[in-house]
């Protein structure tokens, strides 16, 4: 004679579980479709020995006519290109140490980036500009020129940003307090000199 055995019914996960499943779910799916040169380069030291260069993160490129020095601060504005995807990066300049009266390591800290997959590296994003008493540190996007002699003036640009040097971050600027030039042929010259160093 067969016994009948009564299994009471499995119980059912609290809500929450399924919920953070869902999230989890979601987390894994947005990381699939990220782009792969969507990594952060903020907090990331970066070295520049006299011997050897500056020490770029893997994958990153940044040409001198790409970089603006920010006046009366120890900071930096730049332009990289890092696996294809060209950002604005605000940075920290440190000294480490003094070699000579012109030579010196340094240390860059990124402090603040901003993503511009759609623009062009010294073209559409450009830092060759100067704010209403030419202070430095300025970089726009969507940029457009115009001819003026062996000169581009800016003729339009989709937005303007500031390196904040109070706080430290990039800020949304006014285009109409922006002169920018560019000079081709100086921009040519300067990365013949970095591929003749490298």
């Amino acid at each position: 004679m067969r016994i009948p055995v009564r299994v009471p019914p499995w119980p059912r996960p609290p809500a929450c579980l399924h919920a953070g499943r869902r999230v989890f779910l979601a987390l894994l799916a947005w990381l699939a479709l990220a782009p792969a040169g969507a990594e952060s380069y903020i907090a990331r030291p970066i070295y520049s020995e006299p011997a050897s260069g500056l020490q770029l993160p893997p994958g990153c490129e940044v040409d001198p006519s790409w970089r603006s020095p920010i006046a009366n601060a120890e900071l930096e504005i730049w332009i990289a290109v890092c696996a294809g995807e060209p950002r604005v990066w605000l940075l920290r300049r440190q000294v480490i140490e003094v070699l000579s009266a012109r030579q010196s390591r340094l240390r860059y800290e990124v402090l603040d980036e901003r993503d511009f997959a759609q623009d062009v590296a010294g073209d559409t994003l450009s830092v060759q500009c100067t704010g209403p008493r030419d202070e430095t540190g300025f970089v726009v996007h969507g940029a457009r020129w115009r001819a003026d002699g062996k000169q581009l003036r800016l003729k339009s640009a989709q937005g303007v940003l500031r390196a904040d040097a109070r706080t430290a971050r990039l800020t949304a600027a006014d285009a109409s307090e922006v002169d920018c030039t560019r000079f081709p042929e100086r921009e040519a010259m300067m990365k013949r000199l970095q591929q003749t160093r490298n």
